[in-house]
């Protein structure tokens, strides 16, 4: 916050960063999709009619809002329960939601899913670790406007 109580302004790129999209996508994708994408507070300098000009076109946060991600809250598991090892459904039981919610991601995002236990990709009654099926299902996208379906890498992957 500044000293009369407004956020700073930020570029595409720092907002981008923040909020899990990348800068491309921000720059060249969601001007031209979302037709009530902000304009800049404050344009580059030396922009003219033609292009050109130096360093990045300033936004205000607050209308840049409406377009950030929706995504459910996060789920907590005990650390109990953090180190189990669960099948999807069994995960889908821990957390508390219906066993489809859990096994239709191998169908529709398979790419998504951990490495199971031994190492190998999504099998029958493949065992997983929980806590790498929770950061699995807790960094997954949710709906409504803004909400952004495509997601760069697993970011989660190699972490313990």
């Amino acid at each position: 916050m500044t000293d009369d109580g407004t956020e700073p302004l930020v570029t595409l790129k720092e907002w981008a960063a923040r909020h899990g999209y990348s800068h491309d996508y921000v720059v060249h994708v969601m001007p031209r999709y979302y037709e009530d994408f902000p304009a800049p507070e404050q344009p580059r300098r030396g922009v003219t009619e033609k292009g050109g000009g130096g360093g990045s076109a300033l936004y205000n946060p607050k209308k840049l809002e409406p377009f950030r991600p929706r995504r459910p809250d996060p789920v907590e598991l005990s650390e109990e329960d953090l180190r189990r090892e669960v099948t999807l459904v069994g995960f889908a039981k821990l957390i508390g939601v219906d066993g489809r919610s859990v096994t239709q991601i191998k169908e529709d995002r398979p790419d998504t899913l951990p490495d199971t236990v031994d190492g190998q990709r999504w099998y029958p009654r493949a065992k997983y670790r929980a806590r790498d099926l929770l950061k699995m299902w807790n960094s997954r996208p949710g709906r409504g406007q803004g909400s952004d379906k495509r997601r760069g890498p697993r970011s989660w992957a190699g972490e313990e």
